[in-house]
């Protein structure tokens, strides 16, 4: 018989892109499993963006795409555009590899 999650067991701590720049928030607790949901889809939408890249770039071999995400209060996943500014970073990194022909 399978065992139930305790509440420490199904929800994980996350310092929030609106936990960092809300003045006096904290920490907030996600649901693992909607976590687990949103890195599904993060990552399923990053291969529609890897699947059109070319394997060389001028004199370059393009080998590996590094992304950092954040996770946003709700347990979404964010890319950063280049206006943001956010006191403290951290969020999920992902690195892809191609793999060797």
């Amino acid at each position: 018989m399978p065992r139930k999650k305790s509440q420490s067991q199904s929800k994980i701590w996350v310092a929030t892109t609106q936990a960092v720049q809300a003045r006096g928030a904290g920490l907030k607790q996600l649901d693992i499993d909607q976590l687990a949901v949103s890195v599904r889809l993060f990552v399923q939408q990053m291969g529609g963006v890897l699947k059109n890249t070319p394997e060389q770039l001028g004199k370059f071999q393009f080998v590996e795409f590094e992304v950092h995400a954040d996770v946003t209060g709700e347990g979404q996943l964010a890319l950063l555009g280049t206006g943001a500014k956010v006191g403290a970073t951290g969020g999920i990194k992902f690195v892809f590899r191609r793999l060797p022909a």
